[in-house]
């Protein structure tokens, strides 16, 4: 790392980093985010970031915010702490357009940001940029399910060591989906994060209804520092085991009918179809998402665990003759196992609705050993 590179800026760039464990609700939460910015009279750009190529998250995040002028790019086949020089390579591409403020959303296996990512960034750009105080997102199952043991699993402990590590590290956390569960129950489990997280602020949203999300852009735009919470601690074994045990899926694939089909009945049935097919084979969902895309237009539904129902956003797409599908999946099946369930699944509900599709592009797998090329172990207060 040279520390005398700079990047051309006019002013400091305010960095909004905001992670989280898969199906927390990142990419609706930080588009909402970007969307109040842009009220706000400031230039946004936005970074996402997932282990392999066809991610729904920027297809998703383009729909939103594309039209509002805001540049996204993304970092692949790897995490933002392991390709540093890449995630460095796009934020350049976006400060061509010169914005006030740019997020960034982690891959949501990833951990130990700060030492990774935030502390060479400061070191290396420290001219250029101002972090924002360091959100992670959490939402109220996984707090039962991983924090609280309160709910089965079938993640191994690994993935709630991975899951404390990310909170630990966070100057905020969000607990999201508060429009799920009542007032009450969202008191109990700020109270459980509060008592385990002593120093963190702790903050309730719905990324989905906007409650919660003006009080937390004030925060991250008081100019409170952030990403200040080095790990002085972490097991890279328990680490990588716990990315290992998922089978990670993306596929690209082309639809077309004879006969117009209905998109939402689809993707509900699609996702419902593929979620009894994990749970015959105990294959815990991390998430599940999907998004269909037609003339310029996309629709996404996603199921985050093996007792949801399927939730579909996005467009409202009318019959559709021909459409572009991508499916990611994040689920505790070997990736042999993994691949063969969606294809299986796909060419079955295809078939039952009248619908031919081509996968054009499959990539299945389990994140390698999480190696990140800088890590800077001490606080830079």
């Amino acid at each position: 790392m040279d520390p005398s590179q700079t990047l051309s800026v006019k002013t400091p760039v305010k960095l909004i980093f905001a992670g989280g464990f898969l199906g927390s609700g990142k990419t609706t939460a930080l588009a909402s985010l970007a969307k109040r910015l842009i009220q706000r009279d400031m230039r946004v750009g936005f970074i996402t970031n997932d282990q392999s190529e066809n991610l729904v998250d920027t297809v998703i995040v383009r729909q939103m915010l594309t039209e509002l002028g805001v540049p996204v790019e993304e970092v692949v086949k790897g995490c933002f702490c392991c390709k540093f020089d890449e995630l460095i390579a796009h934020v350049e591409k976006i400060l061509i357009h010169d914005p006030d403020v740019l997020i960034g959303e982690p891959v949501g296996s990833c951990t130990d940001f700060v030492a990774a990512v935030a502390n060479p960034i400061k070191i290396q750009y420290k001219d250029a940029f101002r972090f924002a105080p360091f959100s992670i997102m959490v939402d109220p199952d996984r707090i039962r399910e991983l924090m609280l043991k309160e709910s089965e699993t079938e993640f191994p402990e690994d993935v709630a060591y991975l899951f404390g590590k990310q909170m630990e590290e966070a100057d905020n956390i969000i607990l999201n989906k508060v429009d799920l569960i009542s007032q009450k129950e969202a008191d109990r489990l700020l109270a459980a994060i509060g008592d385990r997280f002593q120093d963190k602020k702790l903050m309730a949203v719905s990324a989905r209804e906007g409650s919660g999300m003006d009080e937390w852009l004030d925060d991250l735009l008081s100019g409170r520092p952030g990403a200040n919470t080095v790990l002085r601690q972490i097991d890279y074994d328990r680490y990588a085991h716990a990315e290992a045990v998922l089978g990670w899926l993306n596929a690209a694939v082309m639809m077309s009918a004879p006969e117009p089909f209905d998109a939402s009945d689809f993707v509900r049935t699609l996702l419902t179809e593929l979620r009894e097919a994990f749970k015959q084979k105990e294959g815990e969902i991390g998430h599940l998402k999907v998004v269909i895309t037609s003339a310029g237009k996309s629709m996404w539904a996603n199921l985050t665990h093996l007792a949801a129902e399927p939730s579909i956003s996005g467009e409202t797409l009318d019959a559709l003759s021909k459409a572009a599908l991508i499916i990611n999946a994040r689920v505790r099946l070997e990736p042999a196992d993994l691949e063969s369930i969606v294809r299986t699944v796909l060419d079955r509900v295809s078939k039952a609705m009248g619908l031919k599709s081509e996968i054009d592009d499959l990539q299945c797998f389990s994140p390698a050993y999480p190696e990140p090329p800088h890590v800077i172990r001490e606080s830079l207060e």
